[in-house]
């Protein structure tokens, strides 16, 4: 279980995560949504402790959560100069004994001796997203993972995630278009101004995105004071 307790987080003198509390069992898949800005991001940089809370707390089993847990896919690929997919993934396999690219080299249909600034946006996730979901780790955290795909790899993609969720880890998917996570998660985390709004199960999700629709329709009607 990664327990995530009253987490605060402040950047530039402003309140960016603002009592973040999540219960994430594992074996599941659990969805984080929110609009651009809503704190999705940091959330995922403070759990992999690129940024460090100003409060509250982060636990795996009741210790603290360590880096050595996470695969962490950022929602911005980055690459070495001149190295091909086959180096990529042979310098991940050197950080990561455990890991076997192999199911998603297959799947994804890699082409690794090409030069990853001569491939397209869509094979660069896929060499990225193949990098963090065949690692063995306790908790995989994916930060908008589908930006880029075509239609194929989407699917490709979702039954990877699906599959991680059935092997005993816990997975935490985030997104500003609910309908590429919905039919992936256990549940799902509404955020909105550095706060979880709400939390749906999975027979909940229809009323979700009513709900979800509904706040969005307020808060950018024409004539709201705050638009």
């Amino acid at each position: 279980m990664i327990t995530i307790d009253s987490l605060r987080v402040r950047l530039g003198g402003r309140t960016v995560l603002d009592g973040v509390t999540m219960h994430l069992p594992q074996n599941a898949v659990h969805g984080l949504v929110g609009i651009n800005g809503a704190g999705k991001t940091t959330l995922m940089n403070t759990l992999y402790g690129f940024v460090a809370p100003s409060g509250g707390s982060i636990t795996l089993d009741g210790r603290p959560l360590r880096r050595r847990d996470i695969a962490y896919l950022e929602s911005v690929n980055s690459f070495y100069p001149g190295m091909t997919g086959r180096d990529y993934l042979d310098l991940v396999a050197h950080y990561h004994p455990s890991f076997d690219p192999a199911p998603c080299i297959r799947r994804f249909r890699l082409p690794l001796d090409t030069p990853i600034e001569n491939c397209s946006e869509g094979t660069r996730r896929k060499l990225a997203l193949t990098a963090v979901l065949m690692q063995r780790k306790r908790l995989v955290l994916l930060d908008e993972p589908f930006n880029g795909l075509d239609i194929e790899s989407l699917y490709v993609a979702q039954q990877l995630i699906l599959a991680l969720g059935s092997e005993g880890r816990t997975v935490l998917v985030s997104s500003h278009v609910l309908a590429t996570i919905e039919p992936l998660c256990d549940d799902l985390y509404l955020m909105d101004g550095g706060c979880i709004r709400r939390r749906y199960d999975r027979t909940e999700f229809r009323r979700a995105e009513r709900e979800i629709e509904e706040t969005f329709r307020r808060r950018y009607a024409l004539g709201n004071p705050e638009n």
